[in-house]
Parts: structure tokens; C-alpha cells; sequence
């Protein structure tokens, strides 16, 4: 398909997760708002049709507007924080008033490295509006030349109308900028420290000949270039090496012994888990209750390797007795009693050779709650003489559920085939 022919088919459809001038939805506002054509930068085509701004939450229909030249404005910007231009700025400001200057390339790329960790918020796109908004705001209110309004900042004093220029609160600006002044005063002084250590060549920055980021970027050209993310688009280094090559027997993730936590967590503890880590704290109520084990919330926190305390509240397709089919909407539980579903569909496909979608979708709740020892604070022990017992059963059912979703997807692969016939035909 040549580019013409490409952007011809877009007149009546859009694309999905990006946007175009020549869409069926860009069309629409050039029509409805009578306009000779339509303005738009790269942000605008790399966000979706349905992309909602950060700071305004405007859709982008909302946003358009004429300009003087009877175009549709479709502007979207990359709202960002000065701290990179503020210690580039102190970095050659102190290094200039040595008397031998001493900084060099790499103290110039320490300084860089460290703006990073002064900034409040990372690169965002905002309309063009919001972004305006926050240049307007910053002249109301006497902030520092070098302060930006966070994204979740500028929402709170801009005054929205859809189609139209934001008109700003100067209260609440104010409010905003007297709240942030405080730390951006901390941040500032941090960044004259950090600029004064590159520019007298105290840094500790020490380059890699190459990097590991380099290094996978350039293997994935190669993948690319020898046909290997044809096979596996995901992971493609591993078509070329056997990432296991001294497997143990199948059943070794559950005949070891998971230690029994005596302690458990305080009330300081806790309340850092929920403002740190806290997603699935913060989510459940205080009363639940696994499902599966019984445990409730609080007993479900245990230690991990990375974290003093940690709690995850996750679900997965698990098997139905009484429809004696998969349940995609299986009930959350804790991540001790999904990850043994898991393990236990993973020995299953591994006794049988044969590969399904989701391991855990062999094995019911029922079974599941008949395998575990179930301690507070720790991971499950497992009855392995059960397991073995029912291992069968599950691996019978791993033969059932593949041949389902071999059928699932041939009929998927028809019905995009007869798709893509039809649309050839109408085209």
C-alpha cells in the first residue's frame, strides 16, 4: 500500500491508540467547526482519539479550536520541569570562577544526572493550554523563573471551558505556589550543591565503555534483522539459549520449607506499607479475607526479599467445578494462594509437554484449599502427597483446556480472515 492509498483508507476510520489529520474523527471537527484544515504537531498524532489531558482532563474534541488562519488548532505540549537548564546553568556558572578550571565533559553529564533527581514530575504532555497556563500562572503569581507547575498542580487553578483559552484562578494559584515555594527552595539549594561538586571535579560519576541499555538495543536490531522476534516478539533472546539447562524435577517448587514468620508487622510498619507500597492495602477493605486460605488482610502481609512487609491481592482464571469450565473472573486472593495455582498448572504443563494460556485455570479453589498449610505472615507449605494424588487430574485437564483454546484460535484466526476479506471487498 503506497503512502496516498494509506492515507486515503483513513478517511472513514480512525486509528487506533494514535491520531492523524486524514482520520474520519479530524474530518468531523474540521466539518462541525466549518474550518479549512487542521493543525497538528507530533504529540497530537502519537496520543490516541481518545486521549483526555492530564492537567484539564478536556478530551481532545474539547480542546480544538480556530486559530487566525481558520485552521483547527491541535496542539498537545511537552510540559517539563527546569531543573536540567537550572544545574547546566550553576554548573558552568561555578566552573567559569575556578582559577584552573577542572570540569570536563563527564562532570557536565554527573550534573545532568543529578537534575533528574531534583525534578518533581516527569515529562508530560498537556494541551496547549495547560501549558500556557502554567507560564501565566508563573507571571501572576511571582514564582522563580525557574519553577514549573506539576501537571496535577495546573488543574487546580486553571478555570476550564471546552473550545476555549483557560482563564486562571490567582487564589488559588497563589495557594499552589505558597505550598511548593518551600521545597523549591530545598530542590534550588540541592542543585547549586550538586552543580558546585561537578564543576570542581569532586563527582563520582564513572561511564561504562557500554552500557547495558546499549547493549539491548542493539541486540534487538539484530533480533530484528535475523528474524528471531518472529518467533518470540517479546523475548526474543530466548529462541537462542535454554534458559533453564539444569532442571530439577518438576514438582521441586513445592517440597521445600517455607520458614514460619514468628513476628509481625507493628502499626508504624503498617501505615509505611499503605503510603509506600500500599495499592493493594488501600484497595481492600479492612475485613476481607482470602478466599482461598481464610486469612484475613492484616495476616496476609508477610516479608518478601526486596521488602520488610509487602501485601498482594491478585486473581487468576481458576477452574469451575460446577460449570466444569474456566472462570476468567475468578475472585481476587492473595498472591501465597495464586502463585500455588500457578505453580501447580506450571508442573502440570511441564508433566505433559503441553503448553495453555493460564496454568492456574486447571485447578479449583476447592482442591486448592485441600494442598495448603496455611501459616500468618509466611508463605503456604504445601501436603505434597495430595498434590501427587491429584497431579493427574490436573494434567488431564491441561490436555482438555488446550485443545479448547487451539479451537478458540482457529476460529479467532477465521473470523479475522473473513474480516479482512470483507473490508478488501467494501474498499
Amino acid at each position: 500500500m503506497t503512502e496516498v492509498e494509506f492515507i486515503e483508507s483513513l478517511q472513514e476510520r480512525d486509528l487506533d491508540g494514535i491520531d492523524s489529520e486524514f482520520s474520519f474523527s479530524t474530518r468531523e471537527l474540521i466539518r462541525k467547526y466549518d474550518a479549512d484544515g487542521a493543525h497538528l504537531n507530533r504529540w497530537w498524532v502519537m496520543t490516541p482519539v481518545t486521549w483526555k489531558c492530564p492537567s484539564c482532563c478536556r478530551t481532545k474534541d474539547q480542546i480544538v479550536r480556530l486559530n487566525k488562519n481558520k485552521y483547527l488548532t491541535c496542539q498537545l505540549h511537552e510540559h517539563h520541569d527546569h531543573m536540567k537548564d537550572v544545574v547546566k546553568e550553576l554548573f558552568e556558572s561555578f566552573s567559569i570562577k575556578q582559577e584552573v578550571i577542572v570540569a570536563d565533559a563527564l562532570s557536565e553529564k554527573f550534573a545532568i544526572k543529578t537534575a533528574f533527581s531534583l525534578s518533581a514530575y516527569d515529562n508530560t504532555v498537556v494541551c496547549f493550554d495547560c501549558n500556557k497556563a502554567d507560564a501565566d500562572a508563573k507571571k501572576i503569581v511571582q514564582a522563580h523563573r525557574y519553577f514549573s507547575f506539576s501537571p496535577k498542580q495546573i488543574g487546580e487553578f486553571v478555570i476550564v471551558t471546552p473550545n476555549e483559552d483557560h482563564r486562571i484562578d490567582p487564589i488559588k494559584a497563589m495557594q499552589v505556589w505558597k505550598e511548593a515555594e518551600s521545597i523549591f527552595t530545598i530542590r534550588m539549594q540541592m542543585a547549586e550543591k550538586f552543580a558546585r561538586i561537578a564543576a570542581e571535579k569532586k563527582d563520582w560519576y564513572q561511564p561504562s565503555l557500554e552500557t547495558a541499555t546499549n547493549i539491548v538495543r542493539k541486540a534487538r536490531w539484530h533480533f530484528e534483522r535475523h528474524g528471531v522476534t518472529k518467533i518470540n516478539k517479546y523475548e526474543p533472546e530466548k529462541v537462542l539459549y535454554t534458559p533453564e539447562p539444569f532442571k530439577g524435577k518438576n514438582s521441586s517448587w513445592r517440597e521445600k520449607n517455607n520458614p514460619q514468620i514468628w513476628q509481625k508487622p507493628n502499626s508504624k510498619q503498617l501505615e509505611h506499607l499503605a503510603s509506600t507500597r500500599g495499592k493493594f492495602w488501600n484497595r481492600y477493605q479492612a475485613n476481607w479475607v482470602c478466599p482461598c486460605c481464610n486469612r484475613n488482610k492484616l495476616t496476609c502481609v508477610r516479608p518478601s526479599k526486596k521488602n520488610a512487609w509487602v501485601l498482594e491481592i491478585k486473581s487468576g482464571p481458576m477452574f469451575d467445578v460446577v460449570s466444569s469450565e474456566v472462570n476468567y473472573q475468578a475472585e481476587p486472593m492473595c498472591i501465597d494462594c495464586l502463585n500455588t495455582a500457578l505453580n501447580l498448572g506450571r508442573e502440570a504443563m511441564k508433566e505433559t509437554g503441553i503448553n495453555i494460556d493460564f496454568p492456574s485455570s486447571v485447578i479449583c479453589i476447592e482442591v486448592l484449599k485441600q494442598i495448603i498449610l496455611i501459616r500468618p505472615h509466611s508463605q503456604h507449605n504445601y501436603l505434597n502427597e495430595k498434590i501427587n494424588s491429584v497431579i493427574p487430574m490436573l494434567m488431564q485437564r491441561v490436555k482438555t483446556i488446550a485443545a479448547i483454546e487451539e479451537v478458540q484460535r482457529e476460529n479467532s484466526r477465521k473470523r479475522l480472515e473473513e474480516f479482512n476479506l470483507n473490508r478488501k471487498a467494501a474498499v
